[in-house]
């Protein structure tokens, strides 16, 4: 059975949604470029993988999520510690409030869980022309469930979880839908419940943006028979 190595250190300082870049250009400031995991830029362009180190804003605290073999790169974040770093005009310096450290078994379950995910980035290009396109709602949420599906599979394969059961997402329940700006574009956002058989860590991003506190993952506390 793969496994997944899960470290989360969420920090006492106050964080707001839309400042998790702060953070990351925080982080990227000391540490260097040497670790390609930590931006995911490349000298000729970009690291094209799923983030293994993603930033965040994690009830209302700044956080830092390190996933896979990101869990090496951990060391390099200790000059992040005891140091000010400018934030939004205010010099902070970081300490960490708690770290959850976890070594999660992979799993396709016989039941579905059900997530909540926010500011969830699924339509790019085509995508968005095809989902405005259709006719009715139950047409959309099948391309929803569809792209879903996609995050998830691109998820599990860049930590080596090469799912050969049947994905099932089901019961998507939109409650916010609104226009996003991310790297100077806007995207349609989401944030909606739905269930899937796909065991998922808390808050890791699915999507575009995930590296910046996008689609990120919520589980919620209720199971049903699949």
């Amino acid at each position: 059975m793969p496994q997944l190595s899960y470290q989360e250190f969420i920090f006492k300082q106050d964080l707001a949604p839309y400042e998790a870049d702060l953070l990351r250009s925080a982080v990227l400031k000391l540490i260097g470029p040497s670790d390609v995991l930590y931006h995911n830029h490349l000298e000729n362009g970009f690291y094209y993988n799923y983030p293994h180190i993603q930033y965040k804003s994690i009830l209302g605290k700044a956080a830092i999520l390190y996933l896979d073999k990101a869990v090496n790169s951990i060391g390099r974040l200790s000059s992040f510690f005891n140091t000010n770093v400018e934030i939004n005009g205010q010099n902070i310096s970081f300490e960490i409030e708690k770290i959850r450290a976890y070594l999660f078994d992979l799993k396709v379950h016989p039941v579905v869980s059900y997530y909540d995910i926010i500011n969830w980035l699924p339509l790019q290009d085509d995508y968005y022309r095809q989902y405005q396109d259709l006719q009715s709602d139950k047409e959309q949420i099948t391309l929803l469930q569809k792209k879903m599906i996609q995050n998830i599979v691109t998820f599990a394969k860049s930590i080596n979880w090469f799912i050969e059961e049947e994905i099932i997402v089901t019961d998507i329940k939109i409650y916010k839908k609104r226009w996003i700006s991310f790297k100077g574009k806007k995207f349609i956002g989401f944030n909606l419940r739905f269930a899937t058989n796909v065991f998922l860590p808390s808050h890791i991003g699915l999507g575009k943006g995930a590296a910046h506190n996008y689609g990120v993952i919520f589980p919620v506390r209720k199971n049903k028979t699949g």
